[in-house]
C-alpha cells in the first residue's frame, strides 16, 4: 500500500527565473509563518507591510533555498540580511500572494478580504483624526 499526499505542490518561477515548489507548510514552519504575520496588526505604511510580506514568504521559501544561503533564518525566526536582500530583488506583488496562499493558506486577493483591509484602513484613520 502506497502513501498518498493530502495537498497539491506547485512550481513557480521569481523574477530572475529560479523555481521554486510551493507547498502547505509543516506546523513548525507554519507557527513562524504565523508569527510574522500577526505583526500586520501593527503596520503603519506600505514599508511596514511589504516587510511583513517578505518575512512571510522567507519563512515560506526558507527550505527551498537551504543549500542557496548559508543561513535563511537567525535563531530568532528573522531572516538573514543577504537572504531579505535576495527576496526583494525576486518578489513581485502576484508572487507574494501565491506563496500566502499555497504556503500559509492566506488569500490575501480576495475581493472580500481586499474590501474588509480597505475598510479597516479608513476607520483606523478616521480614528487617528479622532473622528471616532
Amino acid at each position: 500500500m502506497s502513501a498518498n499526499t493530502v495537498y497539491t505542490a506547485e512550481t513557480i518561477s521569481l523574477q530572475d527565473g529560479t523555481e521554486v515548489t510551493l507547498k502547505p507548510l509543516a506546523i513548525g514552519l507554519l507557527r513562524k509563518f504565523m508569527k510574522a504575520w500577526a505583526k500586520f496588526s501593527d503596520v503603519k505604511d506600505e514599508d511596514d507591510a511589504f516587510e511583513i510580506y517578505v518575512n512571510c514568504c522567507g519563512i515560506a521559501l526558507s527550505p527551498e533555498f537551504k543549500s542557496t544561503f548559508e543561513k535563511t533564518l537567525d535563531a530568532e525566526s528573522e531572516l538573514t540580511e543577504d537572504y531579505r536582500e535576495y527576496l526583494e530583488t525576486v518578489l513581485d506583488l502576484d508572487t507574494v500572494f501565491k506563496i500566502m496562499d499555497v504556503c500559509g493558506g492566506l488569500k490575501l486577493n480576495d475581493p472580500k478580504l481586499v474590501e474588509e483591509m480597505e475598510k479597516l484602513a479608513v476607520q483606523q484613520a478616521a480614528e487617528q483624526d479622532g473622528k471616532i
